[in-house]
């Protein structure tokens, strides 16, 4: 059942930081400074956005699981390692959670923005994404630390 939890954690960050790469490639390729660039980001960017959203809360549920796990084996006594490691991992979190929610205000503005003012939220958009894969692949890789504790 641990095993289980620890990769259903694991699967839920990988599909919120997928979501968000596949985005920064596809906005990157297109040429948003054009309608149909804009089209593009204007459909896609919603459903990054909810599939962030279900992999947060998925993220979250998960977590307090694996620690109610981990925490019944080892009778709640962490290692200050541990819980450093582990504080890291929810401050980023709390970055993605941030970037997640400007990313839904520049999505609202989006539009409702002329297609003049549109290239730079979707340009924004585009770095909320790189900053929220930045922040869940480091998030994985201090998973995969917690792993080995």
């Amino acid at each position: 059942m641990r095993i289980t939890i620890l990769w259903l954690h694991a699967v839920g960050g990988i599909a919120w930081v997928g979501a968000a790469l596949i985005f920064v490639i596809a906005a990157s390729a297109a040429a948003i400074d054009e309608e149909q660039g804009l089209l593009m980001v204007r459909r896609v960017v919603p459903v990054i956005n909810r599939i962030g959203l279900g992999a947060m809360l998925f993220i979250v549920i998960s977590g307090i699981v694996n620690i109610y796990i981990a925490g019944t084996a080892r009778n709640f006594a962490f290692s200050n390692a541990f819980l450093v490691v582990l504080s890291m991992k929810i401050a980023l979190l709390g970055a993605m959670y941030y970037l997640l929610v400007v990313s839904w205000r520049t999505q609202h503005e989006l539009r409702s923005l002329d297609d003049e003012d549109a290239p730079p939220a979707a340009r924004r958009l585009i770095m909320f994404n790189v900053a929220i894969a930045g922040c869940g692949g480091i998030a994985l890789l201090l998973g995969l630390w917690l792993l080995g504790s």
